[in-house]
């Protein structure tokens, strides 16, 4: 037996990456179990109104019923197992088989069947025939879902990393909406491979975005992850929770200076406009000012495969006078194989930005961190290509496993600090990266 995951959380085996016998044992064992990303209900606002996506390995229709409320829905028909909806978003009262004529209302109940009564036994079940649901809870417009009846409640789930999600979307004065359909692409290499990325990765930003950093792509922000304007620097705090979720915050401060200095009556909110700074901080509590106050980029995982970033670019696109300006992203990484991914990247803008704030933060996230971005994706996907392709090339004993050891004993406990889990701060670190993994390995167990 191979234990996938070492005692002290410090590596991967590389056949956790490769392997499709892992990825059937992670369908059971870590998505069946786990509450995953299926949209925004803003997707779903009208009766009717439907979207395709996956939840595990399954296929399932969301879809907004009559009564109003949201439905995970299996995609295949109780009959003979046909897809039913083949479109991947649109608006409809019921869903009907293409191959027998079956018909489901968009609750799931099996509305009708051809020849029933002529050609069907008497005492026909019609309910037994409705099409499965998972379950599906909606937390702040994020719909969430489970296949599993026994996995705990949504918010005992999320735990410790809710309140970092709230802080992020109260700092933008509560309300967001998503900016139109997911944007979508298929990356070559595990799906663990881009999540972890987000858990805490700040140390390939000095290699991996080099060339933008040289050419100042990136403007006067931080995003190098150490330093960027002068007389100021980029102070990183990593958060990882028992539940394998993570955040990793940079505060810019000035040389010298320490998250402890910065001055709480005189919160700053970079790629908000100033002039809303003192509304913002009146919408949120003073532990949430105290985490987002300076923060110019925030990232992290909701375990197992939700990923989200928080951060404020200046003249990445657009005119050099354009203002620095923050965007949210959501993304869902989704296994196609052991070696493929799906992404899905949701824009989300807060509504109590006016208009053009909202389309220039739109236009930020579309033209730097999406699907046809021009900063990070073509250098993270080519280097999550590279890894699926030497790990598949390799023999199984030429190297060893994944190293995970980077910040082991040169981080220091962040003191004081206003949110909940393990913070540590520490600008180049995989102390969240060890938390993913050491989640994942908790309900993976013994490998055969």
């Amino acid at each position: 037996m191979l234990s996938p995951v070492a005692d002290s959380v410090t590596s991967v085996g590389r056949r956790a990456f490769i392997d499709s016998d892992v990825l059937d044992i992670e369908w059971e064992r870590v998505f069946k179990p786990s509450w995953q990303l299926l949209g925004f209900a803003g997707e779903v606002r009208e009766p009717g109104d439907y979207i395709v996506r996956t939840l595990g390995r399954d296929e399932v229709v969301v879809i907004r019923g009559e009564d109003g409320t949201v439905r995970a829905l299996h995609n295949s028909c109780t009959h003979r197992g046909t897809r039913l909806c083949r479109a991947s978003l649109g608006n409809t009262a019921h869903l009907r088989c293409s191959y027998h004529g079956w018909t489901f209302a968009n609750d799931g109940r099996l509305a009708g069947v051809p020849a029933l009564r002529s050609a069907y036994p008497p005492g026909f079940d019609r309910a037994a025939h409705d099409l499965p649901a998972a379950r599906v809870v909606s937390r702040r417009g994020f719909l969430f879902a489970t296949w599993d009846a026994r996995a705990p409640e949504l918010e005992e789930y999320l735990g410790e990393i809710a309140w970092y999600l709230d802080a992020l979307l109260d700092c933008g004065a509560g309300e967001w909406e998503v900016c139109g359909p997911p944007q979508r692409v298929r990356t070559r290499g595990n799906w663990k491979i881009p999540t972890d990325n987000f858990a805490g990765d700040g140390y390939h930003m000095r290699t991996t975005h080099r060339i933008a950093l040289d050419q100042g792509i990136y403007g006067d922000t931080l995003a190098d992850g150490t330093r960027g304007r002068a007389g100021t620097d980029l102070v990183a705090v990593n958060i990882a929770t028992a539940g394998g979720h993570s955040v990793r915050a940079g505060y810019v401060v000035e040389d010298g200076r320490s998250l402890d200095d910065r001055d709480p009556a005189a919160p700053q909110f970079p790629g908000y406009p100033p002039e809303r700074w003192a509304e913002l901080a009146a919408a949120q509590t003073p532990e949430q000012v105290r985490f987002t106050s300076h923060c110019e980029v925030a990232h992290g995982v909701v375990f197992p495969n939700t990923v989200f970033l928080s951060v404020a670019h200046d003249r990445a696109v657009g005119a050099d006078d354009d203002p620095l300006t923050r965007y949210l992203v959501v993304r869902s990484h989704v296994p196609v194989s052991a070696r493929e991914t799906e992404c899905l990247y949701w824009t989300l803008v807060p509504t109590a930005m006016d208009a053009a704030w909202r389309r220039r933060s739109y236009r930020f996230q579309a033209r730097t961190q999406s699907a046809g971005g021009i900063l990070f994706e073509m250098d993270d996907f080519e280097n999550f290509a590279r890894i699926d392709a030497a790990l598949a090339r390799s023999a199984p004993d030429r190297a060893g496993p994944v190293d995970l050891t980077l910040g082991t004993g040169r981080t220091i406990r962040t003191p004081g600090f206003p949110g909940p889990g393990r913070a540590e701060t520490g600008t180049l670190s995989e102390h969240n990266q060890r938390a993913f993994y050491r989640r994942w390995s908790k309900l993976m167990g013994e490998l055969p």
